[in-house]
């Protein structure tokens, strides 16, 4: 891990620039009065997104889209209570929604945490190298 680099007021296009030239790895943090979406890199790539407010479990937002009921959604998470894992591969498995649906919706999900990056403006930017998505879970 190395020194968190306070970048400011800059645009996101920049900053990606700059982390594929310098190869970083580590997450960005983008804040703003509306939202905080986070970016994380490996290797100067984007490798993921996630976003602090809009961070929706997927049963959440397979519900939002139609795809699965509540009725759904309790029996996957009583599965994972008992068992363990994680609720899109339980609703998988118990044939709730296809492996591709599901997929497709977190693609999807990620598409709109990448346009909110695109669009931010008046936020403050910062990186830490060395660290993944799931400490700013």
């Amino acid at each position: 891990m190395g020194e968190i680099k306070k970048l400011g007021n800059v645009q996101f296009g920049e900053v990606v620039a700059t982390a594929l030239k310098e190869r970083w790895s580590g997450v960005l943090t983008i804040e703003n009065p509306e939202f905080t979406e986070y970016v994380s890199f490996q290797g100067g790539s984007i490798a993921g997104f996630s976003s602090a407010e809009r961070k929706k479990l997927i049963g959440e937002i397979l519900m939002a889209g139609g795809h699965i009921s509540q009725e759904d959604l309790n029996k996957a998470i009583a599965q994972q209570k008992q068992q363990g894992g994680r609720v899109g591969d339980i609703l998988c498995q118990m044939n709730l929604i296809t492996r591709q649906r599901l997929e497709e919706v977190l693609a999807l999900h990620q598409m709109s945490v990448l346009a909110q990056c695109l669009s931010a403006r008046d936020s403050e930017l910062t990186f830490e190298p060395g660290i993944s998505l799931d400490s700013k879970a």
